[in-house]
């Protein structure tokens, strides 16, 4: 009987565990590869200069993350064109986005450049060049959502896949190839940009049948829209879990700054081993609400794999934080061992809030924009003033998003469906 039920449930679900499985599989490569890679890393430069990579990092995610809103944007428009069947409007779509985020990327990217002393004096980093060869990272990580955007709009999980092991590879193998040389600081940012070239290249490839389809034009003016709420929103995400490394490396001496790097890298293995779920339920969600069907369930079920994910992961740390320090940085951040289950409790609540987010978006909502935004303003102006030790800003982070998730989950299931449009948004 009860087996019968488990087989029922598994063929009702095959879609999205077989896909939340290519994406799972594919995540663990590139996570795992990308974790060797900063263990690696971190072994490698110390404390000291790895404090220094860790708010570089937190710049790349300020950067990179946004530019998640621009692949989840083309992802649920795509999703609606293959629901309708539209595929000339995915060619003509795909063409726009890459030539006209080509330019905007080199503007960017010489706008950053010009930045680029300002931030180095704000994160107390003598030298200039790790802080400007993040501009060559800007060029690719703007154009790379744009391909990984169609694949996943279009459901083709095993090449989008394909371009996460890639990224993986290219960072931890061009990694140990340039960090122990003279480079050290500079080679880990030089990583970063060809784990972020190679995958594009691929990508485009794998596209290459629909950019040379026959295009049919329509008024872009409706992405335009969607992209901007989408933007404030991962702006938002992005910021509760770089605004504090960005502070930390403020306030704090460098060692703990290095500390709280290598914190925070080993409690986002949870985000970023559950960031697939998300990933996988945009475009069905997109799907579902074009063809006016019940998503609850799929949300529902996204947010239980998360959830049983970040407990099981959260109680791993809590019972076993010397051996996994140990093992993954060395015995120069055992300081860091009280701390990484109480972190790990806010990176798991993160994420829950992380697939509210995604959800919420893809059904047209916006107004829980001002919440995130809200939170994001608190937890700066919390830590500004309170930062007398890692576990008070723990314990501030903690608080704050908690009381994020339940705020947004009762927006998630009270809240109407309001269209993403100017007056309806206010943003």
């Amino acid at each position: 009987m009860i087996m019968d039920s488990i087989k029922r449930l598994l063929e009702r679900n095959k879609s999205l565990i077989k896909d939340n499985f290519i994406l799972f599989v594919s995540f663990f490569i590139l996570n795992l590869l990308g974790y060797l890679f900063h263990f690696y890393a971190g072994r490698n430069l110390g404390p000291s200069d790895y404090g220094i990579f860790g708010s570089l990092l937190s710049l790349i995610y300020i950067i990179a993350m946004p530019l998640t809103a621009i692949q989840t944007t083309i992802t649920k428009f795509v999703a609606d064109f293959k629901a309708k069947g539209e595929y000339e409007k995915i060619s003509y779509l795909l063409k726009g986005s890459l030539r006209k985020l080509f330019l905007i990327g080199i503007l960017i990217t010489i706008f950053y450049l010009i930045l680029s002393p300002v931030i180095a004096s704000f994160l107390k980093i003598e030298t200039l060049m790790p802080v400007m060869l993040l501009g060559a990272f800007l060029f690719f990580a703007l154009l790379i959502p744009i391909t990984r955007g169609f694949l996943q709009g279009m459901q083709r999980f095993k090449q989008l896949g394909l371009s996460f092991i890639l990224e993986g590879i290219a960072k931890f193998g061009f990694g140990l190839l340039l960090i122990p040389t003279f480079l050290r600081v500079n080679g880990a940012i030089i990583s970063f940009i060809l784990a972020y070239t190679f995958p594009f290249i691929l990508t485009l490839y794998f596209l290459r049948r629909t950019y040379w389809n026959t295009k049919e034009k329509f008024n872009t003016k409706e992405i335009y829209k969607y992209s901007f709420p989408v933007i404030l929103m991962l702006i938002s995400l992005t910021g509760f879990y770089t605004i504090d490394i960005i502070l930390v490396k403020h306030f704090l001496s460098s060692i703990e700054a290095g500390y709280y790097a290598a914190l925070t890298l080993i409690g986002k293995i949870i985000f970023f081993g559950s960031m697939s779920i998300s990933m996988v339920m945009v475009p069905k969600i997109a799907d579902l609400y074009a063809k006016k069907k019940n998503t609850i369930r799929l949300m529902l079920k996204s947010l239980g794999i998360v959830g049983l994910f970040g407990f099981i992961i959260t109680l791993i740390y809590f019972l076993f934080p010397e051996l996994i320090i140990g093992m993954l940085f060395g015995s120069e951040y055992l300081e860091i061992t009280k701390y990484i289950g109480f972190f790990a409790i806010f990176i798991s609540v993160f994420s829950l809030v992380y697939v509210l987010g995604f959800y919420n978006i893809s059904l047209n909502r916006s107004k829980f924009i001002y919440i995130l935004l809200l939170f994001n303003l608190i937890e700066g102006g919390l830590i500004y003033f309170m930062h007398k030790s890692i576990m008070q800003i723990i314990f501030i982070l903690i608080a704050l998003i908690s009381l994020l998730f339940l705020i947004l989950g009762i927006y998630t299931f009270v809240g109407k469906n309001e269209r993403l449009d100017t007056s309806n948004t206010g943003i």
